[in-house]
């Protein structure tokens, strides 16, 4: 758990990146609380809760359905003590590649922190988003847009398809030869499955562009 906070929240580009999501969710639940409440808001992969602890500080009186999801059960037994005073955070077990489409479930915003580039088929992924969104909602992510050392070693070898599983990227844009989507990619992508690019950050003129890591937020058409 200290290694994971220290790779995904206890960082200059990791706080910079949890702060500009929780602005971006602020904003857009705040739009929205406008004109329906409570405000449905799904996190996927959320792991450790380094990027819930941020979007939750700023959703301070807003009213907020807020549910928080991963793959492990150890996760959401940690996140259920850390976020015990927030009588609005539920929990459950939600897989992105199996659970998505088709579900009953509509959200306002849905968030992932570095885990939508563990989908089998980004285009699918977006487009099961898509549907999974009330008109007007948004998906607010964070996804690195190159590979380096440290995220082949954390990242890229935890990767490999399980016997006789597809491995992520095999038969979309990525054709198999990589695991992350550039800037351009993402939005293209985006706009492929319905959604308008609301904005990417940091920006190029800012220093943190150079590592390579994003926020993109965009709205459901």
């Amino acid at each position: 758990m200290l290694t994971a906070e220290a790779a995904y929240r206890e960082n200059i580009i990791s706080n910079y990146l949890n702060l500009a999501a929780r602005e971006t969710v602020a904003g857009v639940t705040a739009r929205i609380a406008a004109d329906r409440a409570p405000v449905r808001i799904l996190e996927l992969g959320a792991g450790i809760g380094g990027t819930t602890d941020e979007v939750i500080a700023g959703l301070p009186g807003l009213p907020v359905d807020y549910h928080f999801t991963d793959l492990s059960a150890f996760f959401l037994n940690a996140a259920r003590e850390r976020f015990a005073g927030h009588s609005w955070m539920r929990y459950g077990i939600v897989d992105m590649n199996r659970d998505l489409r088709g579900s009953t479930d509509h959200y306002d915003i849905v968030i992932g922190a570095n885990v939508l580039h563990n989908a089998l088929h980004i285009g699918e992924m977006l487009r099961d988003l898509h549907d999974l969104l009330n008109p007007g909602g948004a998906v607010v992510f964070v996804e690195a847009c190159k590979a380096n050392y440290p995220l082949l070693t954390s990242m890229k070898f935890l990767m490999s398809a399980a016997p006789g599983g597809t491995h992520p990227g095999k038969e979309d844009i990525r054709q198999g030869a990589r695991i992350f989507l550039t800037e351009d990619e993402w939005c293209e992508q985006l706009r492929d499955a319905g959604f308008t690019p609301l904005l990417v950050l940091p920006e190029r003129d800012h220093p943190m562009f150079l590592l390579d890591q994003r926020v993109f937020a965009a709205i459901r058409d």
